[in-house]
């Protein structure tokens, strides 16, 4: 009996860690994978989808123009807005997992809070109000970019500014101001957990709204009152305190039930009040994730990409000026919206001395002061 109890913890202790690394080797593979497909859309083309297509909140932003049928916003597809669906649908059964088990930002966070052990917490006035910031970031961002039909946001966008430090002229001419706000977050991770997560995402405080009616909940049995899940929750809930964690803080990152020494999982991950262990969960929500994407895209109905251009010139269904990727070469455009190259010059005001070669987005190393996105949008 003693043998059997000694073989239970330790194979209880080599699970939790287990889960434990599992999910940080996740993160981190997501993390090298978004780096890469941002590096590849920079210098490869519209063959991969840019940041923004690939954002959930970028579902939100376009959402008015999508009930009105208005077609999609700048560099927003079809394809976002099924993201965008499926990410409610997945927080509502499975909690804010998408934020604690696969967000790329939350990643980047949580590799510089490794750089110093002791954080800093605020004091709990200042911490409660704080976490309100990030609920009007969102009821201002959506609302202006129902109004403007753009991603206004962009500029100032820290994810963004991150996806093309790969280039740099770019990263400095369309996102300087996100490139400061960028250094912030990641300066602050390194002192507070999860710095832009706690209290400036509006990804995060959308999926924290839908995640209070979710059935998985972290939920705690007697215990011997140590402490330790508390002090490891990377949102500084107070998990000691109660008997189900109901905050929409909570990232449903399984942190505090891995620390959790108890030799009877006093505190436990649940789904509809039945125990999932961590690495279950940490497997479950990442396979169901990726997994649900590669069945939408082979049905297709996840291209976060624009149309090949062989089957916009077969069906004759061409884009709009607005759908246009810097991404793209002036020819290939002038292709791609059904007009003839001389006229598609004359409209976007490129000189004739641009090869016809050049990406658009590169036109304004040929002219001075030519910003394709402001060209773009006025037409």
């Amino acid at each position: 009996m003693i043998e059997k109890t000694y073989m239970d913890i330790f194979t209880n202790k080599n699970k939790k860690n287990a889960a434990k690394y599992l999910r940080l080797v996740i993160l981190g593979l997501i993390l090298s994978g978004s780096m890469l497909i941002h590096f590849l859309h920079l210098f490869t083309g519209q063959r991969f989808p840019s940041v923004h297509a690939i954002c959930p909140l970028g579902g939100l932003e376009n959402l008015w123009a999508w009930v009105a049928n208005r077609g999609n916003i700048q560099k927003i597809t079809s394809g976002t807005m099924t993201l965008f669906f499926f990410t409610i649908v997945f927080t509502f059964i499975f909690g804010r997992a998408f934020c604690g088990n696969i967000c790329p930002f939350g990643a980047l966070q949580e590799l510089f809070g490794k750089i110093k052990k002791n954080k800093i917490r605020l004091s709990d006035k200042t911490d409660n109000i704080s976490r309100f910031f990030k609920y009007i970031v969102l009821v201002f961002v959506t609302i202006m970019a129902w109004k403007t039909a753009t991603i206004w946001i962009s500029p100032y966008d820290p994810w963004g500014a991150f996806a093309h430090i790969w280039r740099g002229q770019e990263l400095f001419h369309e996102y300087s101001i996100g490139f400061v706000i960028l250094l912030i977050v990641l300066a602050a991770s390194i002192f507070i957990n999860r710095f832009f997560c706690k209290y400036f995402c509006p990804a995060g405080a959308m999926y924290g709204i839908i995640a209070k009616v979710s059935p998985t909940r972290i939920m705690r049995n007697s215990c011997s009152n140590c402490g330790q899940c508390s002090k490891i929750c990377p949102m500084n809930i107070d998990v000691a305190k109660n008997d189900v964690v109901k905050s929409s803080e909570c990232i449903a990152c399984n942190q505090c039930t891995v620390a959790c020494k108890s030799k009877t999982a006093d505190i436990q991950m649940t789904f509809f009040r039945k125990a999932i262990t961590p690495l279950a969960f940490v497997i479950i929500t990442v396979s169901i994730f990726f997994g649900s994407l590669f069945f939408f895209d082979r049905i297709g109905i996840f291209k976060v990409t624009v149309p090949p251009l062989e089957s916009i010139l077969e069906s004759g269904n061409h884009l709009r000026i607005m759908d246009l990727r810097g991404s793209m070469d002036i020819e290939t455009a002038s292709q791609y919206v059904g007009m003839e190259l001389n006229d598609f010059y004359e409209l976007m005001e490129i000189p004739k001395t641009v090869p016809k070669e050049t990406w658009l987005r590169d036109v304004s190393s040929h002219v001075l002061g030519w910003d394709f996105h402001v060209i773009r949008d006025s037409r």
